[in-house]
């Protein structure tokens, strides 16, 4: 943008509008653009206060709603005019006025740009002070702190939660960002003696699982009407077959339950929490063989019981450890066979500390 000769009425047009849009707000949506609203201040007067005093008026160039989430106000001023502490201190009313109620306050003069929380004086060092370039390159470097995702996310009403904390630094509920689970060992045994190229595949199988990595995509950990402490994982499926079938039987809805007092933020005591489950495969059903890597028709009916204990500790919102798992199959139509597979390995889950 050439600044010679340029005014406020084009760092608006030129830039601020471009940067607005950039940065997702639009008139009349959830992510919407308020401009110059009207805020009435307290009523001038002089001496004794009278119901016929002036009340004072001022004007946002721009307020800023993500809905659900919070605002900021955007101050506009030429490029001839600095961005000095009276204009800092014009922006930061705006935010602070109950009517506004933002959490940000931004001047912009074509040149320069500052962000300020609106908690800050306004002798304080900006959030941020940067110099202008094109909009493009000005939303893309604002977007983590003013974008509406941002707004909601940073800004949101703080959620009341008196409950029992499940750790030091959390609620009594708090969310699964992502995590990583690693398999480093993987058996199998079986009471009566296999074909030997079924034992084949299951010793494949076991090959093919010490070392594999599983993706944690999400899940909770709360506490439940008995205090105890409950997570739940969803994880990653390499193939769409295989998803199906673990919703089908609902493998993402075992919990792991904790009976601590609190996750243990101590390595050298850490927090165990147990899990059973169960599965029932019927013939004829189709399953996912994950040795041909296709679906199959199951030939026999089964019923896997299965245990497992996560023991680990929180640091920085990171529960990380160890775990077990061991599973039991019962074939109804050979009842003296008896098939376990047992694996272990380690993990680590990061939870949303907010």
């Amino acid at each position: 943008m050439k600044i010679e000769g340029t005014n406020e009425t084009d760092v608006r047009e030129e830039i601020a509008t471009p940067l607005l849009a950039a940065l997702g707000y639009a008139r009349g949506t959830s992510n919407d653009i308020a401009r110059e609203p009207s805020l009435t201040y307290a009523r001038q007067s002089l001496g004794r206060k009278k119901s016929t005093d002036p009340p004072l008026r001022g004007r946002a160039d721009y307020v800023l709603s993500a809905m659900g989430g919070g605002r900021w106000v955007l101050e506009i001023k030429a490029p001839s005019v600095p961005i000095d502490t009276d204009a800092i201190e014009q922006a930061i009313s705006y935010a602070r006025h109950p009517e506004v109620a933002a959490a940000y306050a931004v001047v912009l003069n074509g040149v320069r740009l500052t962000v300020h929380h609106a908690t800050q004086r306004s002798t304080d060092p900006p959030l941020v002070d940067c110099s202008v370039d094109d909009p493009a390159s000005l939303a893309e470097r604002l977007s983590p702190l003013l974008s509406p995702a941002a707004i909601r996310r940073d800004c949101s009403p703080p959620i009341v939660d008196l409950a029992k904390p499940i750790a030091v630094g959390l609620r009594s509920h708090a969310e699964i960002l992502r995590g990583e689970i690693r398999h480093e060992q993987f058996h199998w045994f079986s009471s009566l003696p296999l074909p030997a190229s079924a034992a084949n595949q299951l010793d494949e199988m076991s090959r093919r699982m010490r070392g594999m990595r599983v993706a944690v995509t999400g899940g909770t950990v709360s506490r439940d009407d008995l205090s105890r402490i409950r997570a739940r994982l969803t994880w990653s499926m390499p193939h769409e077959e295989l998803l199906k079938f673990a919703l089908d039987k609902r493998l993402m809805d075992a919990e792991y339950l904790a009976l601590s007092d609190h996750i243990s933020s101590e390595a050298d005591s850490p927090t165990a929490f147990d899990m059973i489950g169960d599965v029932e495969v019927v013939e004829g059903e189709r399953i996912f063989d994950v040795m041909r890597w296709d679906s199959q028709t199951a030939g026999v009916s089964m019923i896997m019981r299965y245990t497992g204990k996560a023991v680990g500790y929180i640091a920085d919102f990171v529960f990380q450890g160890c775990f077990s798992a061991l599973y039991y199959c019962e074939v109804p139509a050979m009842p003296l066979l008896n098939f376990q597979m047992e694996t272990d390995g380690t993990f680590r889950i990061e939870i949303d500390g907010r």
